[in-house]
């Protein structure tokens, strides 16, 4: 049961961010395949080896820094995804 409660935390965090980000096609589903794998702060933690376009970096980059301003690292934030590891 606790699995089926982080897919469905996962496959929500993935839906909101790739609308924030407004991804589409391939940037979408990388983003989307590596959030429902490793979660929300992985991604914001290792997103560039995802080998996004140079725009959707700059976007995620420009999230992360709204996040960090508002909840503090992103290191400690929980996403309530079970990150850990990150």
């Amino acid at each position: 049961m606790n699995q089926d409660r982080t897919e469905r935390i996962r496959e929500n965090n993935a839906e909101t961010i790739t609308w924030i980000l407004g991804t589409t096609g391939e940037a979408k589903e990388k983003t989307k395949s590596y959030i429902l794998d490793h979660g929300i702060k992985a991604f914001l933690l290792h997103y560039k080896s995802l080998e996004l376009a140079t725009e959707d970096n700059e976007k995620i980059g420009v999230l992360k820094r709204v996040i960090k301003t508002f909840d503090g690292d992103i290191e400690t934030i929980n996403f309530g995804d079970m990150d850990e590891g990150c």
